[in-house]
């Protein structure tokens, strides 16, 4: 097959639109195209197409997750979920994960330690709750674990669950004092706290 003619996009500036033997084939990056050096008149074999589109594939890929990551920091998860909802193929989602670890773009301890702080900042919860966010991130268990157990101390806890049960006594309508404890109880226990820290909390909340 001979390319008969390269025509750029209108609406994409770095894509290229490639013709065979007279009709529209595929559209390719600027790069692509230039790496393979294509030029009009060139004869492309069946494998040399699949090859370049491959390479176009990874490119394409390569750019929806700098994109991505550009808003903040992603877990390897949510990077292979975003290749994958772009319909990208098994292989070429593997290769891009590799080239983003290699220039550590991907690093779930760093995006553990940022995604920890910003709950904390704006979601107070117990280890336990956090931890289950952070699993469903796609961060793994030891990952979480040590995470956790370098940042967010019991004493770091106690606080968290000080400042939830201060704000949560707030919006209370008034009670008897043993159904307050009650009501109290269940909600630090839903916000991910253990059962010892929140008895505790509760209880230093009489004193």
């Amino acid at each position: 097959m001979k390319i008969t003619r390269i025509e750029k996009q209108k609406k994409r500036s770095n894509r290229y639109n490639i013709f065979l033997d007279g009709e529209f084939a595929f559209g390719l990056y600027d790069d692509t195209i230039l790496k393979y050096g294509l030029r009009t008149n060139d004869e492309l074999s069946p494998d040399r197409i699949n090859e370049m589109r491959e390479e176009d594939e990874y490119t394409f890929g390569k750019n929806v997750a700098y994109k991505f990551l550009s808003y903040r920091q992603r877990s390897e998860k949510e990077i292979r979920a975003k290749l994958k909802e772009k319909k990208i193929q098994p292989a070429t989602i593997e290769k891009i994960i590799k080239y983003l670890r290699e220039l550590k773009y991907l690093d779930d301890e760093l995006f553990s330690k940022m995604y920890l702080q910003s709950q904390l900042l704006n979601k107070p919860a117990g280890k336990r709750l956090l931890k289950m966010k952070m699993l469903e991130k796609g961060i793994s268990k030891d990952t979480a674990d040590k995470i956790l157990k370098e940042n967010y101390n019991e004493e770091d806890e106690i606080k968290a669950a000080k400042l939830l049960l201060s704000k949560y006594t707030k919006r209370i309508k008034k009670k008897d004092e043993k159904e307050i404890k009650k009501k109290c109880f269940q909600y630090l226990i839903s916000r991910g706290f253990d059962f010892e820290i929140a008895k505790q909390v509760i209880g230093e909340s009489d004193d």
